[in-house]
Parts: structure tokens; sequence; C-alpha cells
């Protein structure tokens, strides 16, 4: 049986946590730092948490290697602010994810995971709000590398590992709602299918030509169906 991957993104397009990540992580980054930064008018969208900081705070003064030396100190304080604040926070899922995800978990042919610019463990926190954790079987993380192009390939590295498969790039389908999921699929060669849930307009996500576009996944049964003819 030929198997596929199919990745999602988390904010935007599996869930909306209003804020409640920014929040964290912003108030986090001045504990550990003393500053935000560019942080609080910075865009974001489909930008790797480590990224964020990188570009944060390289203009206040701080260099790369004194942020990633910083970065766990930063993650313990984050992960508390999150965890604390996720329990109470209005938080959205979006159309189709409740349905979609068990069954695309269940399916032998296929390997269910995410691919996140998320900490691992602020991923878990967040997607645990809703119990979708035990869905996956494997992610791919900002803390695997602050460049979402490189995810593809930690993706089938990450395969290749726990399930001893070599999975093509043809077979890796990426979900996503900004203009970074697009590009980083097609970088690597994957399928990219766009979402319209998030924060970025339709007609930006179309003008990056998707291999695929839904303004969201609440028809579960044409999903599916796209996915079947990949």
């Amino acid at each position: 049986m030929d198997k596929k991957a199919v990745l999602f993104d988390i904010d935007g397009t599996i869930m909306n946590c209003h804020s409640a990540g920014k929040t964290s992580l912003m108030e986090a980054t001045e504990s550990v730092f003393g500053t935000t930064g560019q942080m609080s008018t910075m865009n974001m969208q489909g930008k790797t948490d480590p990224l964020i900081l990188f570009e944060s705070l390289i203009d206040e003064g701080f260099g790369q290697k004194d942020i990633e030396a910083k970065i766990p100190s930063l993650k313990e304080e984050y992960f508390r602010l999150l965890d604390g604040r996720m329990k109470n926070h209005q938080c959205t899922i979006m159309p189709g994810i409740e349905k979609l995800v068990p069954l695309l978990a269940h399916r032998d042919d296929i390997i269910l995971g995410l691919l996140t610019g998320n900490f691992e463990r602020g991923a878990q926190i967040k997607i645990g709000r809703f119990d979708l954790n035990r869905y996956f079987a494997l992610g791919v993380y900002g803390d695997d590398s602050h460049l979402r192009n490189e995810m593809p390939a930690i993706a089938r590295q990450k395969i290749r590992k726990s399930h001893n498969l070599d999975i093509d790039f043809s077979r890796m389908i990426i979900i996503g709602d900004t203009v970074y999921d697009i590009r980083c699929a097609k970088h690597a060669g994957a399928v990219s299918v766009a979402v319209g849930t998030g924060w970025v307009d339709r007609s930006v996500l179309l003008a990056e030509n998707p291999d695929f576009y839904f303004d969201d996944l609440g028809d579960v049964e044409l999903f599916l169906r796209v996915i079947n003819e990949i």
C-alpha cells in the first residue's frame, strides 16, 4: 500500500487561539529578554516561533546566538503562560476538523502529522484544548528548524525513522492557511492545500497557485475525495 503523509499547520488551519499564543509569547519574551522588540507590530502569520524571536529582537541588539542561548528559558516561561491561558481562553476549532482528523488518523494509507512553526510543547498545549494530540503520529515544529522550507525534508526523515518508509514528496500533502505553507510545499515538491480559515485574503493565497484551495474544510467528503486522488 502506497502511504501518504497529510501534514497540518495549527494556527488558522486547525484552530484559532484568539491571540493566546501571541500574548503568552510576548509576555515570556519581555520576562526573559527585557523587551518584546518588534513583536507587537510584526506579522507573525506563517512564521516559526524562533524566527519570530530572531526578527523581533535582532534590531534590539541581540545576536542570533544570544537569542538561541536564552530560548530554553523562554520556552519554559512561554509554556507556563500558554498552558494557564489556554485553560480558560476562548478558542475556536475550524470547520470540519473535529470530524476530519479522526477519520484521517484511522486510515491505514495515511500518516497524519503536524507541520507547524510552533514549538513542540506549545503545539501540544494548543491542540490539546480540543483533545487532538492523540491523532497525530508525528510532527515537525519550530524546534526542528526556524525555516519552514526545511520542514518537509525533516518530516520525510522522521517518517523514515518512525515508519521505516521513504515517502516521496509527491505523496506528502501540506495543509495551511498562509503563503508560507504553500511555498514550503512547493519548495519540496509536495502537494499544497491552502485553506481560507486564517487571516490571509483568498486572492493572496490563490496568487501563490496552491494545488488545491478550500475556503474551509467543512465539506469533509469533498476533501477526502481530493486526498484519495493524490
